[in-house]
């Protein structure tokens, strides 16, 4: 049982050795372990605060990207308007412009239409002249193959014109 009692001399000379090894420890052990606690406490704190401010700053840069994101789906939108509208305005100027070229052509056509027209009628009016003078030349021929016969028809028109 004497394992289970100790004596008293024992127990002096434990609690005793423990005061001396709890006096060093307090002397050289003690401060240093106090401020490499504090100091990883300060450190600990500081990550702490850093991360409390890069969240706060994260979420500024997401606020600000939100607002970028839509200014630029704002600026794209305009920029697709205008397209539409640009593209819009030189299609009708140039349906437009294909009117008026589709008019001056038509004009064009008319015109050439008139002339080859006066054309032919002058052709047709010289034809019909040719054709007749080579008739009537060919029908006084015939009638006026007698040379009496000339004679009278000349002087009678020689009598007519002095009338007139």
């Amino acid at each position: 049982m004497e394992l289970l009692m100790p004596g008293l001399g024992l127990i002096f000379w434990m609690t005793i050795a423990f005061a001396v090894v709890l006096y060093i420890l307090k002397k050289y052990a003690w401060q240093p372990i106090l401020q490499i606690l504090n100091a990883r406490e300060k450190e600990l704190a500081k990550s702490f605060s850093d991360a409390k401010h890069i969240e706060y700053e994260m979420s500024q840069l997401d606020v600000a990207k939100s607002k970028k994101i839509a200014e630029a789906e704002k600026s794209y939108k305009e920029i697709v308007a205008k397209a539409e509208a640009d593209a819009d305005l030189i299609i009708e100027e140039a349906k437009q412009k294909a009117r008026e070229e589709a008019q001056e052509i038509g004009e064009k056509a008319e015109e050439m239409i008139l002339q080859y027209k006066k054309e032919a009628y002058s052709q047709i009016k010289e034809q019909l002249s040719s054709l007749s003078l080579e008739l009537a030349e060919q029908v006084l021929l015939e009638e006026f193959s007698d040379r009496g016969r000339n004679r009278q028809y000349v002087s009678k028109l020689l009598d007519k014109m002095n009338v007139n």
